[in-house]
């Protein structure tokens, strides 16, 4: 999937008369964005650095990040450090505050480590950590993408999409829930499971893969009565019909076949064949039980879901934005299950390592950044049985780590964040904040923000609007030119009519006349002609997009010259097929046509599902002209 970039651009049917010379100027968004390539971000959902460890115990028998700390005395004793996970060797290690906007007013590290109640109360949720950490904006608890104003706010993996990567999210749990909805969806409530499912379909992600089939239940069943809990029937009735730009993975040997490359499509919704996890909520979960002792949900591992997700993804050439959720570690949390906390938190490090695998066999550390990080932690994890005591947590290889709960919900206690690849020792240095145990550390807006300042907030000017230079020469030396110019068109193209398919709606309208100039003389054109191109960007209205390749034409000449040929009709996709999303001709030239005023023009048409919101959808197309040799 890679671009092609004319030489000059009219972009918006807005532009007017751009003349090609001999010499092409050069065009701001020709240049690459500055930042990585690629970016994967994995977040242990509730995983704090206790977490981490206990996991490590069981794994390794060995700890990373254990520390004794007597709040009375204002003692600290740290135990030997050993590096037992793949992300424990990276460069960039430092610590991340959590808070929310509605909670507690920022990180107190005297407080943190002086006052157990503190760590207990005031915590963010998922939601708010999710939209911090994607957006680099501080909300409310429950909030999605909206910042506490009410206004919606452009996280990481649209700016991603914008230039052009690929991106997406998989998850342990239900695809729509709180963590992989932050970086797709924008909505006041993040229990509007529905709405925000609805908009990370229609949504820029390439890849959604994550449990909340309602079809079966959490021990990989299947249902007497559908669940349409995570997301509405209709919803689920469009990606099994193909409605969707989504090919539809749910069988576990289908998400097996992707992760080794297999038959591998663009865009993937993967359902797990599952309720709300992988495996966490599964049965059979008895107090004392080793990890993995009780049989395992016969579904796909997170590791083989990243793995699949890589694969779509790394087809595109511009890069890609992927986002790894071991979302059950927080349900765990939750429920203070030790050995299924260990399992996640091993499910999570798994995938970590595939990540590294991958990057270092199908791309590099100069051209990709890995994140390892959690969003908050879940359960008040401490080393003492009775009372939090900040005791170190100990245990041995393939045994259940001596630890214990003080929590069932968030706590305030700084996470930990690994970092390493192309930009990151940016991360470094936003580590202004210093911790009295865990040191240097960072807040959770700051994933966020480093990335949108390697990577701009916003387009570069588009080209139409580009400020352009001009060299005007002696008498007598202009040589001809080629000109595209598009007709005087009011507010633009209006599509209407309406017409109902049956299982979709038809809007119809007129491309205003596209006029094509060309009066170089035969030396400067040789034997060649022109080529007129164009591509559709999506239409939108709020957090509502409509993809572009729902967009057609059918291309038609208002002048007749011989060697000029209309493009080739294209048809709106509502499922597979590219519609106008990809560059489409809408005439071309041959030596003996191209002389003199040629006027072109097409007749849209857009197709839409029948159960579109309503709403103003608002886009551009970009017609471009291309001189032939």
């Amino acid at each position: 999937m890679t671009r092609r970039t004319p030489w000059f651009v009219t972009t918006g049917i807005s532009t007017l008369a751009i003349a090609m010379t001999s010499a092409a100027p050069s065009f701001a968004d020709e240049t690459p964005a500055d930042g990585p390539k690629n970016v994967i971000v994995l977040i242990g959902d509730g995983m704090g650095y206790n977490h981490m460890d206990a996991a490590s115990l069981y794994q390794y028998g060995s700890t990373y990040a254990q520390v004794a700390v007597d709040p009375a005395s204002g003692t600290i004793r740290h135990l030997p450090s050993t590096a037992s996970q793949v992300f424990q060797d990276f460069p960039v290690q430092v610590g991340m505050s959590t808070y929310s906007a509605s909670g507690r007013a920022g990180y107190d590290p005297q407080a943190a480590w002086g006052d157990f109640e503190w760590i207990a109360t005031g915590a963010t949720d998922s939601a708010a950590a999710s939209t911090a950490m994607a957006t680099g904006v501080k909300t409310d608890n429950g909030v999605l993408g909206i910042d506490p104003a009410g206004t919606s706010v452009k996280n990481v993996a649209e700016r991603a999409a914008e230039l052009g990567k690929s991106t997406g999210v998989v998850t342990s749990v239900q695809f729509s829930h709180a963590t992989p909805a932050g970086f797709g969806a924008h909505n006041a409530s993040r229990n509007d499971l529905h709405g925000i499912s609805d908009e990370m379909i229609s949504g820029p992600l390439d890849v959604i893969i994550g449990a909340g089939h309602p079809l079966y239940d959490d021990d990989h069943q299947p249902l007497a009565t559908p669940r349409y809990d995570y997301l509405s029937e209709g919803s689920f009735q469009k990606l099994q019909d193909g409605q969707t730009p989504f090919a539809l993975v749910e069988d576990t040997a289908d998400f097996q076949a992707l992760a080794a490359g297999e038959d591998v499509p663009e865009q993937v919704f993967g359902l797990v064949q599952v309720g709300s996890t992988l495996q966490q909520a599964r049965s059979g979960d008895v107090e004392g039980a080793l990890p993995f002792e009780v049989a395992p949900n016969d579904v796909p591992d997170l590791t083989t879901l990243t793995q699949g997700a890589l694969n779509v993804l790394e087809q595109n050439d511009e890069g890609l934005f992927l986002m790894v959720e071991g979302g059950a570690i927080d349900w765990t949390g939750h429920a203070n299950q030790t050995t299924r906390n260990v399992e996640e938190t091993v499910d999570f490090n798994r995938a970590v390592e595939s990540v590294v695998d991958w990057v270092e066999t199908e791309s590099s550390w100069d051209e990709t950044l890995v994140i390892v990080t959690a969003d908050h932690e879940t359960g008040y994890l401490d080393g003492s049985e009775s009372d939090p005591t900040w005791t170190p947590i100990t245990g041995a290889q393939g045994q259940l780590p001596t630890e214990g709960w003080f929590s069932g919900n968030h706590t305030n206690q700084l996470v930990p964040l690994f970092a390493k690849g192309a930009g990151a020792e940016a991360y470094t240095a936003a580590a202004t904040g210093t911790d009295p145990v865990r040191g240097s550390y960072l807040d959770n807006t700051d994933i966020a923000n480093v990335l949108f300042d390697a990577w701009g907030r916003e387009d570069a000017p588009e080209a139409g609007e580009i400020p352009l230079t001009a060299t005007v020469p002696q008498a007598g030396e202009v040589e001809g030119s080629l000109t595209l110019s598009v007709a005087d068109f009011g507010e633009g193209v209006a599509l209407g009519g309406g017409a109902n398919l049956g299982d979709r709606l038809r809007f119809t309208g007129t491309l205003p006349t596209v006029s094509v100039t060309d009066s170089r003389s035969n030396a400067q054109a040789g034997t060649g002609g022109w080529t007129v191109s164009g591509q559709a960007a999506d239409l939108s209205t709020g957090s509502q997009i409509l993809r572009a390749r729902h967009l057609g034409w059918t291309p038609g000449l208002l002048t007749t010259k011989p060697g000029v040929t209309p493009g080739s009709a294209v048809q709106a996709a509502l499922g597979g097929g590219e519609g106008l999303g990809s560059p489409a001709t809408l005439a071309t030239a041959t030596s003996d046509g191209r002389l003199g005023t040629t006027d072109l023009t097409a007749d849209l048409s857009l197709e839409v599902p029948v159960d579109t919101r309503a709403g103003e959808y608002a886009g551009h197309l970009t017609v471009s002209l291309f001189p032939v040799d």
